[in-house]
């Protein structure tokens, strides 16, 4: 008899997404087993039947209504194997979840799925020291050693800190209210955890009693955030258990564990990584929060990939997230659980029946009529400890090539030298360096803003109000013995206004030379003023050298009042004012 259980496993038929939806048709055929001594047929037999599907997923029964008690009866039927890849993959919604209260089987059933995706990139978050999943013989790396920079986006940053901390369905309280906007304000000034914390503190200054007890609370939260010798590597487009088992609380896990998803789900939506399967266990860290990345990634991840879920609870997932899985594989419930399966009375049922290692997927397409109960068949490799793979990582860095990439970015040296060429702002500056160093922009925007920020205070960079077709932008420029490159940028810029707009430039002054005007003219002279000289004296000596009009341009309409009693023939205004009247001026002249 062994001998014929082992061959009818080296050629079972698994039966797939159209025989279960169909299986009171297909499967319920009695099946004619070989006689045992006693005559007594391995039909009647539910685990002499079912051991020949060791190491599978087969179908054990069917719940159906019955009509002459008014309730649900079980169906016996024929066990056949269920390829349940082949089940996952044809429903139109491939994100699965896995519930049922603990010891039921739900890692058995993980590990089984997980291996059935072998020829796809899976990615999957562990967070029990050597759980299952470390055991796979996929590739496993400590988290510790890839987190991903906390200050790289501030969004980011806000929504994982509410995740970790937040994560219960809390919705009000003037913490609540207070905190998001403190975090992203904060995360934006910061480059680090050191920079974070000295910000709270000069915050603290200027805040109100409220303002004080949220940042006092941010503070001691973050304080279990900081991870010292944190690892920066580069992540492989390779199959990978991430362990975060070793960071050492609970909210430093799921700060970070949201932090890499953002991370890695970014790629996806680049196409960088493509038809990936993530898997999370222990999902309930994140998904009882109305902040995490898990909510977007199971409405909008169908055609990027899968996102699998774990969890004990049904009540754990929201309930605008677990509408999102079309496959929900779940095992024995408890009572609350089964309080949300009211609407069909039929799979509540079902559920209610299991017993360890059979489930039933709530989301089975012909639920009204039958429930296909399954179960997994342990085959013993279960419970054999296989060891670790480690993964070889290797520094986060990009390959080299034009512009410097795969090089470490010195934000503070590339800042200087825009600035020691010209004026700029954040935004500009955070384009030119990503392009060279190929990051993203947010990331260089980010870290620049940090820089400019620092380099301001130690008084080796200014930065004013710049009026810029039409909005106000704050433009830095680098301060040296001589003018800044602030009047240098003014002026390139006037000169191309006027040559543009059909004005003939006569001279134009170079940087230090005294007694004459910034830009010279046949009808006008230009000046250009940045606001920082303290004396007009030699300006009104300029003025009085010429019988022609006066443009004085300033970066901002808050500097006009400054200049405006320097004479009848002066005229005060920004760049886009100077490129408005000369705009006028010229259709004046043709019309």
């Amino acid at each position: 008899m062994n001998k014929y259980l082992e061959s009818q496993n080296t050629h079972m038929k698994e039966y797939g997404f159209s025989e279960l939806i169909n299986a009171r048709r297909v499967l319920s055929k009695p099946l004619i087993e070989l006689p045992l001594r006693n005559e007594q047929r391995l039909f009647y037999d539910l685990s002499r039947r079912l051991r020949r599907f060791s190491g599978r997923t087969a179908l054990a029964y069917n719940i159906i209504p019955d009509l002459e008690r008014g309730k649900f009866r079980r169906e016996e039927c024929s066990p056949k194997a269920a390829n349940l890849r082949d089940y996952i993959e044809h429903k139109g919604n491939r994100n699965v979840s896995i519930t049922g209260v603990s010891g039921q089987g739900k890692s058995y059933l993980t590990m089984h799925l997980l291996r059935k995706f072998e020829d796809r990139q899976r990615i999957i978050f562990s967070f029990k020291p050597d759980d299952h999943e470390v055991h796979l013989g996929i590739p496993v790396i400590e988290a510790k050693q890839c987190l991903p920079n906390p200050f790289r986006d501030i969004n980011a940053f806000s929504e994982a800190y509410m995740t970790a901390f937040f994560g219960e369905k809390v919705s009000s309280g003037i913490q609540l209210q207070q905190t998001p906007a403190f975090l992203q304000e904060i995360a934006s000034q910061s480059s680090d955890w050191k920079s974070f914390m000295k910000t709270i503190s000069e915050k603290r200054k200027s805040a109100s009693k409220n303002q004080i007890e949220t940042l006092n609370a941010i503070e001691q939260n973050v304080k279990s955030l900081i991870i010292e010798d944190m690892g920066n590597v580069e992540l492989a487009n390779e199959s990978t258990v991430f362990d975060f088992s070793t960071l050492p609380t609970k909210q430093a896990q799921n700060f970070y564990a949201e932090l890499m998803l953002r991370q890695i789900y970014r790629e996806m939506e680049d196409r960088k990584r493509t038809d990936v399967l993530i898997c999370i266990d222990e999902a309930h860290r994140l998904t009882k929060s109305y902040h995490t990345i898990l909510d977007v990634m199971s409405r909008e991840i169908r055609d990027k990939g899968m996102l699998w879920i774990i969890t004990q609870n049904l009540i754990d997932i929201l309930p605008e997230m677990r509408a999102n899985f079309g496959t929900k594989f779940t095992f024995k419930l408890g009572d609350a659980d089964l309080q949300l399966l009211s609407f069909n009375p039929l799979v509540r049922f079902s559920v209610s029946m299991l017993q360890p290692r059979q489930f039933v997927d709530i989301e089975f397409p012909e639920s009204n009529s039958f429930a296909p109960v399954l179960t997994y068949i342990p085959d013993g490799s279960e419970h054999r400890e296989t060891p670790r793979i480690l993964a070889a990582v290797r520094k986060a860095g990009m390959e080299e090539g034009a512009g410097g990439r795969g090089k470490d970015i010195d934000y503070r040296e590339e800042v200087l030298r825009i600035l020691s060429d010209r004026m700029s702002y954040a935004t500009e500056m955070g384009k030119e360096i990503s392009a060279k160093y190929g990051t993203e922009k947010d990331q260089a925007k980010l870290r620049i803003k940090s820089v400019l920020e620092e380099m301001k205070n130690n008084n080796e960079i200014g930065r004013v109000k710049y009026l810029r077709d039409g909005k106000p932008i704050v433009m830095y420029y680098s301060r040296s013995p001589n003018l800044s490159n602030l009047h240098t940028g003014m002026q390139s810029q006037a000169v191309d206004i006027l040559t543009e707009l059909g004005v003939a430039v006569n001279r134009i002054s170079t940087t230090g030379e005294r007694g004459a005007f910034d830009i010279e003219t046949d009808f006008f002279m230009v000046e250009i003023e940045t606001g920082l000289k303290h004396s007009m004296e030699d300006l009104k000596d300029r003025i009085k050298s010429t019988n022609l009009r006066v443009i004085i341009i300033v970066p901002n309409r808050e500097l006009i009042d400054k200049y405006q009693s320097l004479g009848e023939r002066v005229m005060i205004m920004t760049m886009d004012s100077l490129r408005e009247m000369l705009t006028e001026t010229e259709k004046r002249v043709h019309s």
